[in-house]
Order: structure tokens, then C-alpha cells, then sequence
């Protein structure tokens, strides 16, 4: 740990040096007016907190976007008008993106996006002031993006990019991407309580620092958090966020940003519970069959983040992090299944640090009558991993199946042009370049017992690759435009799955040079617990992505947009975390149309709506066997919400998903859900009160679902249906914040 922060703070020594090195013999580049330097800053950094709520502002103010569903004007326009919940929660304002918590309130959501049961994040990138939060070879699930760390009170923007049509965004992004922006200063001091139902409870404070300087600014905010949830077995869900910001714009070009934020959770879960337990009357709804699930996590960040304005308007930006993370996890699926007298509880771990650097230069220029802006960026990320799974019932460990240090990093470069033909033509080209290195430690590969039937190997892998990315947006008026995206990306899989892979590979090869047959072949690797299928599979699997749509605003007050897009992922391997197992997903195909609309109605009053439609099928199975499990096809949300003038607000939400199948063959249905809440507000002078009503309607709905095989302790033989966490009743919240 003090190696890796000093590791750190010399890098960012060095970097400091050679950025005031810049700073001295750049200067003379700033020689543009005062509001194209500001014009160009924006681009890059995060704006003041904006009290802008007419729709035909924010309209104008918005740059101009390049595919329907990717709009920073939407994302701002939601912000400012919709009331805001927790971090996770505000990834909801991606149209069509829906989660579902189901451990305990302390495990990241499951997301759901674009056809895909993405999991915990494995197809959508997502960062907060570039740094990422997701995380590689997890282990829980490859790309587990846990959002908890940030106070929802400090974004100052949210940015939705959908689809794998942009140079710089990399790994994950292939349904899409989300990048967080904290504020860069908070309108004064903050104090906030809130409470309710479920003994929840939360306290957060923001406090802006005096400064002796204009050109600095800092501030300091803090959160606590704390609830017992719905269920019967209480929760005792506890979260403390720590978050610092300084600024200082070190001349009238260059501008430095550090900040440092901590957060630690622990919590107690009821876990996912079967259908007959409640129809045979052994447990309610809100009861559970192992109350011993629950966790720990937590993670603190440091992030750099330097921005220099150079000769006609470039601008060029350079951003170290470092991240030190840990995750502890008790889950039981199957309760009985495995282990009849003991139980199966799991037990997954995972302790890494992170390194990483991202950099980006963009310049302008006239090439004849077109107008040019060239963005060139790259950088690193670095992750030192230890992960194991332990057989653990009621949380003593047993026996281990995995015990693995991994060694993962990512090299990237990528470079995108964007050209105005004229105002009514604009095109945007881009490529992105990739090199991966994975180097896995196995610790049991050398044990080899009844206990331990899994694969293991240790070894090292490589993998690079390049991904264009190209778009064009024709505006036949001034308020409309038609977009046509194409582009590939990829997510990457587990390191684990990678160096397993190749093993395969190399023993294929091997076996083949002194004569075996496949069977034979396949015999030698069954023995040591490998199966010759996963040999050949991508280690960096591509989708390719293509989307068609158009955006209209009306008499800047209503804005309306439709996508019709396609995305096809190549086959892969799939590592499963509460296993420890690998499985092959097949390649896949979704389709889908993608409609929103947002409305001014009156100074006051705005209205929202997103209706999200999608098919997703594996492309070589038959097609009574070729469904993707709980990929949804029916995602909605919507809304109204006022501020008077009076400073009374309110505002009701909806949020529906439909049926989806639960398995391949669809004989098993995860069951849809619309739920409603309702959030009022009065605001005088520098207080404010507020309540809202969670699942207005008293609905009983379930959050997360899943198909699973578990035995109970006095079944006989197990059962496959569908396990559930149920979604919280109708409860109430109240809270009251003053600002000084």
C-alpha cells in the first residue's frame, strides 16, 4: 500500500514538473480573447453548478451531440429538473437503462441496458472525473462497477454515450457509456438529514473552504448513511463518503484539480428467495432463507487533473489516478444444493490497487471551408489484483477454489476527427487501439484433491486491438437532426479466463505434435479439469454496432428523439464468480428502437418520457433455445415535475420493465414491474423540506429475478424457478436541508 501511494505521489511530481515546463514555454499561446478561452474550457472541465431550467436554454448552450441517445443537453436538462436519490440511481437517466439491487443495498446494482443483462457492469463503461469505476477480473463479475463512493449531491453532470461509437471510450462500452463529473465549487454550505421508514437514515454536509486567492478553490463534503431495508431479517446497512476538491488556475491558461474521496460500507442481506418458500408458507415476502448473506467494501481515490489552453484554442489535458479497493462478499444461491449438512454459502474476496494516466490533446483549425477539430488522447491503466472464493458456510470457511493474483494492464491510444462540411453536415471518424497483458498467479494450480475440481493455471496472455468508429449527422433545420452511427468496441474478459484459455491452447498444440487424436486430446485436458471448447475463444470480444436516428426540437420546448440500432457481440468466455467456473456465452444479436421526449409545459412545469423496445437472441442456437436470459424487452420511465415559483416542487415518476425470459427456451418468465413515486419539496429561503413517497401504489413488485437450481434443507431433490428479491413497499421519506 505505501509503495503503491508513493508510487503515486512521485508520478505525480514528475508530472507537475513537466506540466509547469509547459505551463513557461506555452504562455505565449494565449494570446486568443478571454471568451474563446472560456469556450474551449468547457469542453473539458466541469461547469459551476447551473440553476438553468428552460428548456430552450439549455437547447442552445448544449453541444451539438453526435447520435440520438448520446445527448449531454438531455443529461443536463434531467439533472437540473429531476430530484435526485443515490449515485447508482442517477445512472437511470441513461433512456433505457434500468437496476436492480439485490444484496443488501451495499453490492453494486445489476444493470440492464440495450438488450443486455449487462450484470453488474460488464457492457457499460462508467467513470467518475475519468476515473473508472469498473473493475476487471473482479471477483464477483467481470466489469463489477460499484458507484457507491460518490455523493450524489456533488455531480455536476452526467454524460450518456450509447452504443461503441466513440474513439475514447474503451473497455465495457460496448451497449454503452456513462461518465460522472463532480462540481468544481458548491454554491456555499450544505447541510442536509434525512429519514424514514426502514429506520433509514442519512446525513450529509458540504462545506465550501475560504480562499484567499479568486484563482483557488476548495471544498470538503461528507455523508452518512444508514438503513435496515424492508426485509423481516434487518439489513443494518451502513455507508460512510468522504469527498475533497481543490482548484487552482495557475495563470490564464492552465488550470490544476485534486481531489481525494473515501468510502466504506458493510451490510447483512436476505439474499434471493425462492417461490415455493412463500407459497408453502415458509417465509413471507420479506423473509429470508439464509439471513447470514451480506458484505464489506470500500475504495479511495486519488485523481490529478491538469488542463492547459494552447495556441487557437488547443487544449491539452493530463489526469493521473490511483484507486485502492476491497470487497468481501457472503451470497448463497442454492442454500442446500451442494452441501446438504452445511449449506453452500460463498465467501468472494478481491483486494487490488489501480494505476492509470489519461491524456488528451484536441486542436481546431480550417482546412479550406471546412472546419477541423482533431482529438488525440491515450494513457494507461494498471491493476495488481488478489481474489479467492471460499466455501464458507455461515461464514466459516471450509474449503477455497480459487486463490489468484492477477497482474492486468490496458495500453491504449486513440485519435478522432471531426469535420463541419457546413452547417447542415458534419462527420466524425475515429480509431482506437488497445493492448492488453494479463499475467495470473494461480495458487492452486498445483493442488490436486476430490475438493478442488476446478480449472487452474497460471501463466500469461496478450491480446491487442483496433476498433474504427465512424458517424455523420445531416441537420436539414436548425432544430432537427439525423444521425448515422457505426462502430466496434469490446469488453474484455477475466484474466483468469484468458490465461486458462491459452493454457488450453498450448496443450492442444503440444498434444497434437506427438500424435493424439481429439479424443484422446480432450481426455488429458477433461483430467486436469479443462474442456478443449474454451480453446480458440476471444480473449478481447468485439461487438459491432450500427444506430440510425433523429433528434427534432419544437418551439424550444419540447425535444423528441428516435434510434433504431443493432449490435452483435462475438462468442466469449464468461467466468462466474459465485462458481468459480467458466462457461462459453455464444455469439449474440440484439435489436432494438430506442424513443424520448422531453417537454417544457409551463415555466414551471416539465414532463419526461422514455420507452425503450428490444429483442436480443444467440445467433446459433435454435430458436427454441436461443434466448438471452433476462435480457429485457420493454423499459419505460416518465414523469412530471414542477417548480414553482412559490418554492413549492413536486414531482412523479414512474418506472416500468416488462416481462423478460428467465432461461433459453423462455419456459421460465421473469415478471415485469411498474412502480411509482412521488417526491414534494418546499424550499424558503435558504431551507428546504421535503418528502417522498416510494411505490406510491403499494405494489409488490420484484427487483432483481433470476432461474436458479436450490434445495431447501427437507427437499429430496432440488428445483429450478425463480428466485427474487422483492422490491420495497410503499414507505415514506422526509428529510429538511439548509443552506449557509
Amino acid at each position: 500500500m505505501k509503495k503503491n501511494i508513493f508510487i503515486f505521489v512521485n508520478l505525480s511530481i514528475s508530472l507537475l514538473s513537466v506540466l509547469l515546463f509547459l505551463q513557461l514555454t506555452c504562455i505565449t499561446y494565449a494570446e486568443e480573447e478571454p471568451n474563446e478561452r472560456k469556450e474551449a474550457e468547457t469542453e473539458t472541465e466541469s461547469a459551476p453548478t447551473k440553476n438553468i431550467y428552460e428548456l430552450d436554454k439549455i437547447l442552445i448552450e448544449g453541444e451539438r451531440v453526435y447520435s440520438t441517445a448520446s445527448s449531454r443537453i438531455i443529461r443536463d436538462f434531467d439533472l437540473n429538473v429531476r430530484p435526485v436519490s443515490t449515485a447508482q440511481d442517477m445512472l437511470q437517466f441513461a433512456p433505457g437503462l434500468v437496476i436492480a439491487q439485490h444484496a443488501g443495498g451495499g453490492k453494486a446494482e445489476q444493470i440492464f441496458i440495450r438488450g443486455f443483462d449487462a450484470d453488474h457492469g460488464t457492457d457499460v463503461a462508467i467513470s467518475s472525473d475519468g476515473i473508472p469505476v469498473n473493475m476487471v477480473s473482479h471477483g464477483h463479475g467481470q466489469g463489477y462497477a460499484d458507484l457507491h463512493f460518490t455523493i450524489p449531491e456533488l455531480v455536476d453532470s452526467i454524460d450518456v454515450f450509447k452504443g461503441p461509437y466513440f474513439a475514447r471510450h474503451g473497455n465495457f462500452s460496448t451497449a454503452g457509456s456513462v461518465m460522472y463529473r463532480t462540481k468544481d465549487r458548491i454554491d456555499g454550505n450544505l447541510m442536509k438529514v434525512e429519514g424514514g421508514a426502514f429506520n433509514t437514515q442519512r446525513f450529509t454536509g458540504m462545506f465550501q473552504i475560504p480562499t484567499i486567492s479568486e484563482s483557488q478553490n476548495a471544498y470538503f463534503a461528507g455523508q452518512y448513511y444508514t438503513t435496515d431495508g424492508a426485509v423481516e431479517s434487518e439489513q443494518d446497512f451502513q455507508r460512510f463518503n468522504l469527498f475533497g476538491k481543490f482548484n487552482i488556475r495557475l495563470n490564464e491558461i492552465s488550470k490544476l484539480s485534486f481531489s481525494a474521496s473515501s468510502f466504506s460500507s458493510a451490510w447483512d442481506a436476505s439474499g434471493q428467495i425462492p417461490q415455493r418458500a412463500i407459497d408453502n408458507d415458509l417465509i413471507t415476502r420479506f423473509g429470508s432463507i439464509d439471513d447470514l448473506e451480506g458484505g464489506q467494501t470500500g475504495r479511495q481515490n486519488l485523481n490529478l487533473t491538469y488542463t492547459l489552453i494552447g495556441q487557437d484554442n488547443s487544449l491539452f489535458l493530463l489526469r493521473p489516478y490511483f484507486s485502492r479497493y476491497n470487497f468481501k462478499l457472503f451470497s448463497n444461491f442454492t442454500f442446500f444444493l451442494s452441501d446438504p449438512e452445511n449449506g453452500d454459502m460463498i465467501e468472494q474476496t478481491d483486494d487490488r490497487t489501480i494505476l492509470g494516466l489519461n491524456s488528451e490533446y484536441q486542436y481546431k483549425r480550417t482546412i479550406f471551408s471546412i472546419q477541423s477539430t482533431t482529438s488525440v488522447g491515450g494513457g494507461f491503466r494498471s491493476d495488481d489484483i488478489a481474489v479467492s472464493l471460499w466455501h464458507s458456510p455461515n461464514r466459516r470457511r471450509l474449503t477455497q477454489s480459487v486463490n489468484s493474483g492477477i497482474i492486468e494492464r490496458n495500453l491504449y491510444l486513440w485519435a478522432q476527427e471531426e469535420l463541419i462540411i457546413n452547417p447542415k453536415l458534419r462527420f466524425q471518424i475515429g480509431l482506437r487501439g488497445d493492448y492488453f497483458t494479463f499475467n495470473v498467479e494461480d495458487h492452486l494450480d498445483t493442488v490436486m484433491n476430490e475438493t478442488n475440481i476446478l480449472p487452474h493455471a497460471s501463466g500469461y496472455a496478450q491480446e491487442a486491438m483496433l476498433n474504427p468508429k465512424f458517424n455523420i449527422v445531416y441537420s436539414p433545420f436548425a432544430s432537427s437532426d439525423v444521425f448515422l452511427n457505426f462502430g466496434t468496441g469490446f469488453h474484455s474478459n477475466d484474466a483468469r479466463d484468458v490465461v486458462i484459455e491459452k493454457t488450453i491452447s498450448d496443450l492442444e498444440r503440444t498434444y497434437n505434435r506427438q500424435g493424439l487424436d481429439s479424443g484422446q486430446i480432450s481426455e488429458q485436458l477433461s483430467q486436469m479439469n479443462f474442456n478443449l471448447e474454451h480453446a480458440g475463444i476471444s480473449t478481447l470480444p468485439r461487438a459491432i454496432g450500427s444506430e440510425i436516428g433523429t433528434r427534432h426540437s419544437f418551439w424550444n420546448r419540447l425535444s423528441f428523439g428516435v434510434a433504431f440500432w443493432w449490435l452483435e457481440l462475438d462468442e466469449e468466455l464468461v467466468f462466474v464468480g459465485d462458481a468459480g467456473e467458466t462457461e462459453i456465452s455464444g455469439k449474440s444479436q440484439r435489436v432494438g428502437i430506442d424513443i424520448e421526449g422531453r417537454g417544457q409545459i409551463l415555466s414551471w412545469l416539465w414532463a419526461d418520457v422514455d420507452v425503450n423496445l428490444s429483442r436480443g437472441t444467440f445467433v446459433d442456437e435454435p430458436s427454441d433455445a436461443n434466448q438471452i436470459p433476462l435480457a429485457p424487452r420493454v423499459t419505460s420511465t416518465g414523469g412530471l415535475t414542477a417548480n414553482h415559483p412559490s418554492g413549492f416542487s413536486t414531482s412523479i415518476r414512474y418506472r416500468h420493465i416488462g416481462d423478460r425470459p428467465a432461461n433459453e427456451d423462455n419456459s421460465v418468465t421473469a415478471e415485469g414491474y411498474t412502480v411509482v413515486n412521488l417526491g414534494l419539496s418546499y424550499t424558503n429561503g435558504n431551507n428546504k423540506y421535503f418528502i417522498n413517497l416510494e411505490n406510491l401504489f403499494n405494489v409488490d413488485w420484484n427487483e432483481a429475478q433470476f432461474d436458479t437450481e436450490s434445495r431447501l434443507r427437507d427437499e429430496a431433490e432440488p428445483v429450478s424457478e425463480i428466485h427474487f428479491t422483492p422490491g420495497n413497499p410503499l414507505n415514506i421519506q422526509v428529510g429538511f436541508s439548509n443552506q449557509f
